[in-house]
């Protein structure tokens, strides 16, 4: 009689056939066919007009929130067949590139997407991934020794580990799915976990890796597989027991082990106890795996203080950061980028005519964009940026402070709309409402952050008082000018009436020297304050000397 038919006449049961699940959840099987109730609660989640109505921050957060934890769930049952990850993923990936018009060009792989933020990527996370954090949650509770009398890890033992400990252990020719795949990740486990010996009861000599030269006696030892580190400890000495431990590992691994440890590094009040080293608490979270395996993934070139500023800095949009994040990644739609992508050569910039249309040329080097930036009061020298945008940017985060960084982000993306709407829809680019619409953003968020802050229960922090060279009236000039060599300058200057752009101006001339230039910046942008009749107004430089006259 076989087992299967003793069970069934002990348990006075029958023969179970076709799929068996349990709260929902498929058990027993591994085949693809029976998951596939899970691909269409993933379909139903991700439907087109939902790519077409959802900006790209909220699809990140959609999928985050409902698309992962929902995939999750079926993961406690048991892994998930490949396949079935694979499909989600595709699905996941066109529903996050899919726009109201058609499907776009997807500018960044996958694997960069489910990178986390400070390494470049959205947060998301592949759920290929999921499914391997979640095999190491199994092999975890089975290392640790907490989960000893529970059925599954009875069954278990009883199964694949009554002749071999868990780390010693060998695939069998035919076991369950699961069981190979907690075999297979004791070695990506192995490396962060760690011992911390108490009395010795729960740590096993030879079938624990509880020091660096573990391995090393695995062909030496003689038998006591099971022999825990309290076995071989005199109990009145406290010191090693020779005999035992010559009996167990043999001569030389004996003399090694007592050569290395004078003394057996034991605790008599406390119990052993295995620790997840990623987590700052010492347990397994799955949290902490995801961010262990995520760290085995390729960087990129950004640093990560830079997507710090990029995703804590307060006061920029959530659309404008994604802006950002697909600047620092290469992945704005610029016609030069495309044509790299479809190896085409690139055409000219179609405001300008002067340059490729690429990155770096549309929202900084183009007439236009530089017009933008010079009347922006920020003090950017356009020139002189690094000529990868990638850099440029970086560049330019590292010099700003995080009031100058939302205004830049809100610039940038204004430059960004305006040419679009010149390329697409023949609608000329105006410096002066480019900058209005930056102010009004400025604005908004800074509006909106306030309001936050109070609806929490405390005050918004007052700025800085501006470096003024008059009285505040609400009537602000921002001015700078710059010097070239050979006797050239350049200037300009705006002016503000209760935070609304009301003028701005730019302009050439002959100098000898930046303070030069700078004066004429000055004489320029009082000027135009008295053309409007303005009689009192705060002056705005990043010149040095002007500020202490």
């Amino acid at each position: 009689m076989g087992m299967r038919s003793y069970c069934m006449n002990f348990l006075q049961a029958d023969q179970g056939e076709g799929k068996h699940t349990y709260l929902g959840v498929p058990i027993l099987t591994t085949h693809a066919k029976h998951y596939e109730y899970l691909i269409d609660k993933v379909t139903a989640k991700l439907h087109p007009w939902k790519a077409r109505m959802l900006s790209p921050a909220a699809k990140v957060v959609l999928l985050k929130s409902v698309i992962e934890p929902l995939v999750m769930y079926s993961m406690g049952a048991g892994n998930i067949p490949d396949s079935v990850l694979q499909t989600i993923n595709t699905k996941m990936r066109s529903f996050f590139w899919n726009s109201r018009e058609s499907n776009k060009m997807r500018m960044v792989a996958w694997e960069k997407i489910t990178c986390p933020k400070s390494c470049g990527g959205l947060g998301l996370r592949d759920v290929r991934l999921l499914n391997q954090a979640t095999t190491l949650k199994t092999l975890w509770k089975l290392a640790s020794k907490d989960h000893e009398g529970t059925l599954w890890v009875q069954v278990l033992k009883a199964k694949y580990l009554a002749r071999s400990p868990l780390w010693l252990a060998i695939k069998p020719s035919s076991c369950s799915k699961l069981w190979g795949a907690v075999l297979q990740a004791r070695d990506v486990l192995r490396p962060h976990i760690k011992w911390i010996l108490g009395n010795g009861n729960k740590c096993s000599l030879i079938g624990e890796p509880w020091h660096d030269f573990w391995l090393q006696f695995q062909n030496q030892t003689r038998g006591g597989l099971s022999m825990c580190l309290s076995d071989v400890v005199d109990t009145r000495s406290g010191q090693w027991n020779t005999n035992k431990l010559v009996q167990t590992l043999g001569f030389h691994a004996a003399l090694y082990l007592v050569c290395v440890f004078q003394q057996p590094p034991l605790k008599p009040n406390s119990q052993d106890r295995l620790i997840f080293t990623p987590s700052t608490s010492g347990n397994f979270s799955f949290k902490g795996a995801c961010k262990m395996l995520q760290a085995a993934l390729p960087q990129g070139a950004v640093t990560t203080d830079v997507w710090k500023k990029v995703w804590k800095c307060t006061g920029i949009l959530p659309r404008i950061q994604m802006f950002l994040w697909k600047l620092l990644n290469d992945a704005i739609p610029v016609k030069a980028s495309i044509a790299r992508r479809m190896r085409t050569q690139p055409p000219p910039c179609e405001v300008c005519g002067l340059d490729v249309d690429g990155a770096m040329h549309v929202l900084f080097l183009c007439i236009k964009a530089k017009q933008c930036w010079l009347a922006s009061g920020l003090g950017l020298r356009v020139d002189s940026l690094p000529p990868d945008i990638i850099q440029a940017v970086m560049f330019i985060f590292q010099q700003l402070d995080s009031e100058q960084l939302v205004l830049f982000a809100n610039i940038i993306w204004s430059i960004w709309k305006a040419r679009c709407k010149e390329v697409y829809e023949g609608k000329k680019m105006v410096v002066r409402q480019i900058l209005r619409d930056a102010g009004l953003l400025n604005n908004l968020t800074k509006s909106f952050y306030q309001v936050s802050v109070i609806r929490r229960g405390s005050l918004p922090t007052a700025p800085s008082p501006p470096i003024q060279l008059l009285l505040d009236t609400g009537k602000h000039c921002k001015m700078d000018g710059s010097f070239k060599e050979g006797s050239r300058a350049g200037w300009a200057y705006t002016l503000y009436e209760n935070n609304v752009l009301i003028q701005y101006g730019l302009g050439t001339g002959d100098a000898t020297s930046p303070l030069h230039a700078e004066l004429l910046a000055l004489n320029n942008t009082i000027q135009a304050a008295l053309s409007q009749g303005w009689q009192e107004a705060t002056l705005y430089t990043d010149c040095e000397v002007l500020q202490k006259c």
